[in-house]
């Protein structure tokens, strides 16, 4: 009987014991892989989710005033999402969601790849890893083939954040992104 209560002790323990930290990774409408980043310095708050004057959740119509006609509009249909939007112009690409409100299309996504719009704290296409680093603090960089990636990300008000794709240290790519189920 002894035996068997100490047992039982020593084997809730284990899992305590044990334990080990993971990192959370998800997978944007891009399939680009999305660490949380338990180095950053800097906290990334959804205010600073913007690039090009375009920021995450801004209506289809603000964003049609801030870059005028697209070269191209793609509507398609997503499993999680239902219907999205892909707004492409030269450099910048906008994705959309309809959410709740039929006809009413909101951003979750934007990607760069051009030096002519910047991050709302000034980073554009162009621009070294190092000023990435001192803006938006310490990361964990990601290798894959000849690119390098650095994510920073929010949980709140919902999960998203900007990743930073590099070649020959200089950024490629931007992307500002809320995580879709």
């Amino acid at each position: 009987m002894l035996k068997g209560i100490s047992l039982a002790i020593a084997l809730s323990f284990i899992p305590v014991i044990n334990y080990n930290h993971s990192q959370v990774i998800a997978t944007t409408t891009t399939g680009y892989q999305i660490a949380q980043n338990s180095q950053q310095s800097t906290v990334l708050t959804e205010e600073r989710l913007g690039i090009g004057g375009i920021k995450l959740s801004m209506r289809e119509i603000q964003v049609r005033k801030i870059l005028g006609k697209p070269v191209t509009v793609e509507n398609g249909n997503m499993p999680a999402i239902g219907r999205v939007r892909t707004l492409k112009y030269p450099g910048i690409t906008v994705d959309l969601d309809e959410g709740s409100t039929p006809g009413k299309f909101s951003v979750y996504q934007i990607k760069v790849t051009s030096n002519k719009y910047a991050t709302i704290d000034g980073v554009k296409v162009g621009d070294g890893q190092s000023k990435v680093l001192r803006t938006y603090g310490k990361a964990e960089i990601y290798q894959e083939d000849n690119l390098s990636r650095v994510s920073y990300s929010i949980e709140n008000p919902s999960p998203g954040g900007l990743n930073f794709t590099f070649k020959n240290g200089k950024v490629v790519e931007i992307l500002c992104f809320y995580l879709m189920n």
